[in-house]
């Protein structure tokens, strides 16, 4: 609550009543206790207590406002917290201020993760998750892409669709049983979900299809991960019998469009033009049309 007292009017006239007298408190205590802990370089991962006390901000936002909503509740929060850094704590060291600044962005981006996915799961009517991975499917996809669209069109923030294809399955399948399949799919959930950065959503979205969203990502900033995830699948295969690789697409919003099945579409084919390159990642070009071989 000092924080809120101390903070002039006009720096908290966007945060919501209800936010600052009942919500915020108790989430800015977290917060800033995540802020005190040493850093490793690790992405961050909320304490429980802060993705509880972030649940609770859902109450405040709902019908088909809320996607936008939540994220600009946030952002005024997360100014509200910058002042108070820049006023109140002392930079002992050239670039503490910056740096608690970067680190309260990766609390927010997380906290922003964990509200997001439990209003998707509402309004897809929490939908059953992919039994053999664990992995939500298509309606929550879509729901994401609706959230991130109205975020993007708010505030101009990017995110890129990664599109993963399969290729090979039906030759473990057809060589080992259908059980093998199955456990290579869950092993490349798995893989894919530990190479992901922690704001990340994946999806199960086809037989031998996977996806994953990037918020606040271009393309280009994507595709690291996506070569990262191709060499993995590489090198933990072994070298005889059947194998498999994936053919990686990359789109972006705003880049390759502004609605849903325009992206899908475009990094489904840029994956097309990985497998036609021999290549496992190809981004799409701006324009939209796949690049030709060699260009």
């Amino acid at each position: 609550m000092r924080v809120i007292e101390r903070t002039p009017l006009e720096d908290v006239g966007d945060v919501e009543l209800a936010l600052l007298t009942s919500d915020a408190p108790p989430l800015i205590a977290e917060i800033l206790k995540g802020l005190s802990e040493p850093v490793d370089g690790a992405e961050v991962d909320l304490r429980p207590e802060t993705s509880e006390r972030a649940r609770g901000l859902r109450r405040l936002r709902r019908g088909d406002s809320a996607p936008t909503e939540i994220p600009r509740d946030l952002a005024a929060l997360q100014s509200l917290l910058i002042e108070s850094l820049r006023r109140d704590i002392p930079e002992r060291r050239s670039g503490d201020f910056a740096r608690s600044v970067e680190r309260l962005a990766e609390i927010f981006g997380s906290i922003q993760a964990t509200l997001t996915e439990g209003l998707v799961r509402e309004r897809a009517g929490e939908p059953r998750r992919d039994e053999l991975t664990g992995l939500p499917g298509q309606a929550e996809l879509h729901e994401w892409l609706r959230i991130l669209l109205a975020e993007q069109a708010r505030y101009e923030h990017p995110f890129a669709i990664v599109l993963i294809d399969i290729e090979g399955l039906g030759r473990i399948n057809d060589a080992y049983g259908r059980d093998a399949g199955d456990r290579t799919l869950t092993a490349v959930a798995t893989v894919v979900g530990n190479q992901i950065r922690n704001v990340d959503q994946a999806f199960r979205t086809g037989d031998d299809e996977f996806c994953v969203l990037a918020p606040h990502a271009t393309a280009e900033q994507a595709r690291p991960v996506a070569e990262r995830l191709a060499g993995v699948f590489e090198s933990a295969q072994a070298e005889d019998g059947p194998r498999i690789a994936i053919a990686v697409g990359i789109a972006s919003c705003p880049e390759n469009g502004n609605e849903a099945d325009r992206l899908l579409e475009a990094a489904q084919q840029a994956s097309y033009a990985a497998k036609a390159e021999g290549q496992p990642v190809a981004v799409a070009p701006s324009n939209g049309r796949v690049p030709a071989k060699g260009g």
